[in-house]
């Protein structure tokens, strides 16, 4: 073996813990021994067939079915190597899908000739692309065997189910039957610990894949059968993927001996000469010629300036975000992505969604006011999305946003309308407001003190913990969840009530808007508390000078009995069902309402993303120990 390639093998034993060379080592040994035993069954069933036969209809082969076969196979390693690509973008590790592609088509066809493929494929793997550990590799190799393993059950139970000749039709039916469940719990794709289940955007790409990859491989195995073989590909068809299957589960090099063994006990009525030498012309096409091949690229190494190396948005541009709600990205679960330059996206991912909520956080002045950028973001959106299979969204977009995302041929709808106020015109003594100085002088009356910042936060706990056993669980995504560590980044008003705190508010704080977030009170509270906790706040934020402040936004639904679309009257269904209240509680300070929006690239999108992101609210994940970036150090469990 050449020498790069050696040097890949030893570094790659050097990195393995101690021992796991020796047991891989031993599963090598068994695998030779599998085949041995398979190549002498094998030798068995050919004992008594002439060899010049074979090598007579091997000879005889014309230069178009040779051409033909290479083509198919062309075609078949084309699908390996998207393998690979549609796994790096399921696992977003900013691999170029180009050189992906070259990665995982050499490794292939080199592991599938040396036999051993999770072994000798992770560590071409890390030959090819060596920004990558070997760990790394290991697990992209290992999820292109699961992935393809589950194709070939796919396709193999559907060929196996509709041709009539086929055999083993019941088994077919209940291997197809459970392949449907898996897909379906895609469209789910629900989160485990350590794992993030592919959605169906993934499994679609490679069931695809695995179809074109089978079908051609097939293909050039029956167009090198000797003309004088009769053999309609329907019939070829079924017995070449159970035998292939046969193949892979022995775990020989390139399936040797089960492959032919299946093959041949399921076509018992043809000559076994010319359907031998079919088996071996096809290994020459399908396994010698693509395993040269790839060797030589292995040996020519990876590319140069493999990594896409993306623009990765420092933290501290949430500082120059005018939506104070940026902020939530302290939660841990939104995180900032590139939308172009100096630009970013306060980002969340659901299973095939990538969402981005609010507008484009500009990191200067300039690009602040230059309505062109906002178009360059929409565009970096769509652009990111697509690298990780999903769908891009806007997410309370205001309306300049949504204007320039529908000149890019989104798709809007609005969802929900936003109350702000200006602190430094906010006047008590306005007509509209006296239901709201009622309510302020009842607070008055009872007693309540308005105190910032908490002094006792595990009071702030307690009330948070009451308020959940009287409405449920907290939301999350673009929702804020109780947490003090979350908090302190926070401007938070206690209410008081003899000693006692008995109410909170938090609010997002920036330098050009305070968003109210948090608002948590105990079965006690006496009426007009949370009016005094936000008026208290609108009067500090008018002495700070801050130019808006937001009582954050309401669905749609709540603040009008006309007839609304049905997207907004489900996500009003879902976002907190009936919320009239929350709405006349903020009329009540009589805002200024803005209208925001929600984008997709088309009809069905909307409908997508209005489930999954009332999924992530309704059912967050828990909350990390500390904030998290994604895909600093991609795993198997990354984002999806």
């Amino acid at each position: 073996m050449a020498r790069p390639i050696q040097k890949s093998f030893a570094a790659a034993r050097a990195a393995l813990p101690p021992g796991q060379w020796r047991r891989l080592v031993g599963k090598a040994g068994l695998a030779g021994l599998v085949a041995i035993a398979f190549l002498w069954l094998l030798a068995n069933r050919l004992s008594d067939m002439p060899l010049h036969e074979t090598r007579g209809h091997f000879i005889a082969l014309a230069p178009d079915q040779w051409l033909t076969a290479i083509l198919a196979t062309a075609a078949s390693f084309w699908a390996v190597g998207h393998y690979d690509g549609v796994i790096h973008r399921y696992l977003a590790t900013g691999a170029r899908p180009v050189d992906a592609r070259r990665a995982g088509a050499t490794a292939i066809a080199v592991s599938q000739t040396l036999g051993l493929g999770v072994i000798t494929g992770a560590i071409l793997r890390w030959r090819m692309l060596p920004d990558q550990t070997l760990w790394q590799a290991a697990k992209i190799t290992t999820l292109v065997a699961v992935f393809f393993l589950f194709g070939w059950a796919v396709i193999t139970a559907t060929v196996l189910a509709i041709l009539p000749q086929a055999p083993f039709k019941p088994l077919a039916v209940g291997v197809l039957v459970i392949c449907i469940i898996l897909i379906l719990i895609s469209a789910i794709a629900p989160r485990f610990h350590r794992f993030a289940w592919p959605n169906l955007f993934v499994i679609s790409r490679l069931l695809a894949l695995a179809a074109i990859d089978t079908l051609t491989a097939a293909v050039a195995l029956w167009v090198l059968c000797p003309p004088d073989l009769v053999l309609p590909f329907a019939t070829l068809l079924p017995a070449f993927l159970v035998a292939l299957g046969a193949g892979l589960i022995s775990g020989t090099p390139g399936g040797v001996g089960a492959f032919e063994i299946t093959l041949l006990a399921l076509l018992p009525n043809l000559p076994e000469a010319p359907l031998l030498a079919a088996i071996l012309a096809w290994r020459a096409v399908y396994f010698a010629l693509p395993a040269i091949i790839g060797a030589g690229m292995a040996i020519r190494g990876p590319n140069q300036n493999r990594k896409l190396a993306p623009l990765v948005p420092q933290p501290a541009l949430i500082n120059c975000a005018h939506r104070a709600e940026a902020s939530l990205s302290a939660q841990g679960h939104l995180n900032l992505i590139s939308a172009g330059y100096d630009q970013a996206w306060l980002a969340g991912r659901t299973p095939h969604c990538l969402v981005a909520l609010l507008d484009p956080i500009p990191g200067t002045a300039q690009t602040r006011l230059n309505g062109y950028d906002i178009k360059r973001a929409i565009t970096a959106l769509i652009d990111a999305a697509k690298t990780e299979s999903r769908l891009p969204i806007l997410y309370k977009c205001t309306a300049r946003t949504a204007i320039a995302a529908r000149q890019l041929g989104l798709i809007l709808r609005p969802i929900a309308r936003e109350a702000w106020l200006d602190p430094s015109a906010f006047a008590l003594d306005s007509p509209s407001r006296a239901g709201l100085r009622r309510k302020l002088r009842r607070a008055a009356q009872s007693g309540i003190a308005i105190t910032t910042p908490p002094q006792n936060w595990d009071a702030l706990a307690q009330i948070n913990a009451e308020w959940i056993a009287c409405h449920g669980t907290e939301r999350g995504f673009s929702m804020g969840r109780f947490d003090r560590r979350y908090h302190q980044g926070q401007r938070v008003y206690v209410a008081s009530f003899g000693n006692k705190p008995v109410a909170f508010i938090s609010l997002h704080t920036g330098k050009d808007e305070w968003t109210l977030d948090l608002m948590r009170h105990t079965a006690v509270t006496p009426d007009g508390t949370m009016q005094a906790l936000i008026a208290a706040a609108v009067t500090d934020a008018a002495a700070q000078d801050i130019p808006r402040l937001s009582l954050s936004a309401v669905p749609l639904a709540s603040l009008t009995a006309a007839p609304i679309t049905r997207l907004a009257n489900l996500v009003h269904r879902f976002l907190g069902g009936n919320q009239t209240g929350l709405a006349q509680f903020k009329s009540s300070f009589v805002p200024n309402w803005q209208t925001l929006y929600l984008a997709a690239p088309h009809r069905p999108g909307l409908a997508i993303a209005g489930a999954e992101i009332a999924r992530e609210v309704h059912f967050p994940p828990p909350t990390p120990s500390t904030v998290h970036h994604d895909h600093a150090e991609y795993e198997i469990a990354s984002q999806v």
